[in-house]
This record gives C-alpha cells, sequence and structure tokens, in this order.
C-alpha cells in the first residue's frame, strides 16, 4: 500500500513533457521526463527511456510504468519490513 501511495504522489507531481498536451494547468513548470528512477517510461522491453541503473517496469495493478532503480551486486535491494535482504 505504501508503494502504491508514493507511486501515485511520484505521478501527480509527475513530469511536464514537452507535448503540449496534457490537462495540469502548471504543466508548463514541471520539468520533462529525465528518465531518472520514478520518471514516466513507456519502453518496458529495452528501457530505453531510463537512465543507466534503472528498469521501465509496468506495475499492472496501478496501471503506470516508470522508471525504476535495478537493484544487483553493485546496488543492493534494500531490505524488507522484517530486515531480510
Amino acid at each position: 500500500m505504501r508503494r502504491s501511495m508514493l507511486l501515485l504522489a511520484v505521478l501527480m507531481v509527475g513530469c511536464g513533457g514537452d507535448d503540449g498536451g496534457g490537462v495540469q494547468p502548471d504543466a508548463a513548470n514541471l520539468p520533462a521526463c529525465t528518465g531518472v528512477a520514478y520518471d514516466s517510461c513507456t519502453d518496458t522491453t529495452n528501457s530505453t527511456d531510463c537512465a543507466g541503473g534503472t528498469t521501465c517496469r509496468l506495475f499492472m495493478m496501478d496501471g503506470i510504468t516508470i522508471c525504476t532503480p535495478a537493484c544487483d551486486a553493485t546496488h543492493p535491494c534494500p531490505n524488507d519490513k522484517d530486515g531480510n535482504p
């Protein structure tokens, strides 16, 4: 639930983009998506619209795709709520 709320908050702030469309009246004041963690993305196959170290993932329950940090030996995933790796 916490993750969903965080994702919702990130999307509400979102990226301004440069397509001229959108319904947010303040969209011109928002930064463009740069592919950093938690930015919107569309390429879930190759993650070409995400910066290095992040992967474009679909969160089907929330209906969004965002660049999420990837875990590896250099960047381990954080422990879960019980302290397990």
